[in-house]
């Protein structure tokens, strides 16, 4: 079995195909629609070798992290070989990971200096935790198509078509059902949390 870094390595090539090096240099030249096409292939890679090691926020985060590097290279004139762009995205995110690695061991120095443990910030978080506990309750009202279709949409990142495919239906009845999802999950939002009956 391939390792993760191998595993990377070749999703991105795979992605980004046999062009990835025109691409490449043509970003490197200041066109900025082929900074996006470059960004656009490397992205499912960046995400993969990121949510393997991340819970999928902080991996959503670290993913846009990544790509601001690798924009950043390019607009640096700092990617020497455009035909290996993938290798040098995978160069990214390791450096990445180890920086995040390197902050969380002083943080845990500091915590220790101080006396203090994560226990002391929770506090700080009980808010963010109880509005993802009522998104949760919110998304479990909805229909197991309307499920469907969210997840697909928005998790998966799937266009319509696809979505339609897999669900036997329309891409209308997709779009449809994805606009009164979400305004069923704006309107359950808006209300206070009730908690009867959770005891």
């Amino acid at each position: 079995m391939r390792s993760d870094s191998a595993a990377a390595v070749g999703s991105v090539k795979t992605s980004v195909g046999d062009a990835v090096g025109d691409t490449v240099s043509r970003a490197l030249a200041g066109d900025r629609d082929a900074e996006t096409e470059v960004c656009r292939r490397l992205l499912p890679a960046i995400r993969a070798f990121a949510r393997r090691r991340l819970r999928p926020a902080a991996a959503e985060d670290f993913a846009q992290d990544a790509l601001v590097l690798v924009l950043e290279a390019l607009r640096g004139q700092r990617v020497r070989e455009p035909e290996r762009v993938a290798s040098f995205a995978l160069g990214i995110c390791r450096n990445l990971a180890r920086e995040r690695a390197r902050n969380g061991e002083r943080r845990r120095e500091l915590l220790a200096q101080f006396g203090l443990t994560d226990a002391d910030f929770i506090v700080f978080d009980n808010h963010l935790e109880l509005r993802r506990e009522h998104l949760e309750d919110c998304f479990s009202q909805l229909t197991e198509r309307s499920r469907d279709v969210i997840r697909a949409t928005f998790c998966d990142e799937e266009d319509d078509a696809p979505i339609a495919a897999k669900l036997a239906i329309s891409a209308s009845n997709v779009r449809v059902i994805r606009h009164r999802s979400l305004a069923a999950l704006r309107t359950c939002l808006e209300k206070p949390i009730s908690w009867e009956g959770s005891r």
